[in-house]
């Protein structure tokens, strides 16, 4: 009888250290749950994160794309910089108490007509100290040693505005660049006899009035140091008119 009762007993208390064994504190069940919905956060984060990234390579596989079109363009425009160097001119002007130190300018092609352009302070310079007043003595010259003097049409000498150029006209004149109003980039500064990519340089004495070019060989600007844009130029040869 008394082994019967211990049994008795003893069944339970085995029974319940079973179901012990399996049983898990409220606390860490919560616990358990915070870190499946964690862990599903960062699932979806880096399901996010995928995507975005497949998005950032398509954009640099279309960059890849531009960037080769781009270097074709740039080995076209290096083979024709030669013909657009005869375009580019030396200037020089002086009056009764200045002589200019020298500059660059470049012929353009307008409704019909080819203008010559260079910037405003090439003929006029103005700053607090000095003040050359207006040049009456111009000469200009491409690729060769021949000189030709036009006449100065209209200037605005505002290189801290970025209102900065001087047009001339000369029927000696038979050929010009074309101009890009969309401002297109990269650009390059076309000097005397050289291709310089501009990034907004000063340049040396001398390249002020040079053509800033696009990729196609059209010019989107005048190098003042920075840029004059080539619709300034284009609505003053209108307002001539």
């Amino acid at each position: 009888m008394k082994k019967f009762l211990i049994l008795v007993l003893i069944i339970p208390i085995i029974l319940m250290a079973g179901c012990l064994d399996n049983y898990v504190p409220l606390e860490k069940y919560e616990s358990k749950v915070s870190e499946l919905e964690e862990a599903n956060i960062i699932i979806d984060t880096n399901a996010i994160e995928i995507v975005e990234l497949k998005e950032e390579v398509n954009t640099l596989e279309n960059d890849l794309d531009l960037s080769n079109e781009e270097t074709e363009k740039y080995q076209t425009l290096v083979r024709n910089l030669n013909s657009l160097l005869e375009n580019v001119y030396y200037g020089y002007a002086s009056n009764s108490n200045w002589e200019s130190d020298g500059f660059t300018a470049f012929s353009m092609e307008y409704n019909g007509k080819y203008y010559l352009i260079t910037a405003g302070h090439a003929v006029h310079y103005k700053d607090d100290k000095i003040d050359t007043g207006l040049y009456t003595y111009f000469k200009f010259k491409a690729n060769s040693n021949v000189w030709i003097y036009p006449k100065l049409l209209t200037y605005e000498n505002d290189f801290v505005g970025n209102r900065d150029y001087a047009i001339f006209y000369s029927d000696k004149i038979k050929t010009g660049l074309n101009y890009d109003l969309k401002n297109s980039e990269p650009d390059y500064r076309l000097g005397i006899n050289k291709l310089i990519q501009e990034n907004n340089n000063w340049g040396r004495d001398g390249e002020c009035g040079s053509p800033i070019i696009d990729l196609d060989g059209e010019v989107i600007g005048i190098h003042i140091g920075y840029l004059t844009d080539i619709d300034l130029v284009l609505e003053a040869i209108d307002g001539l008119e």
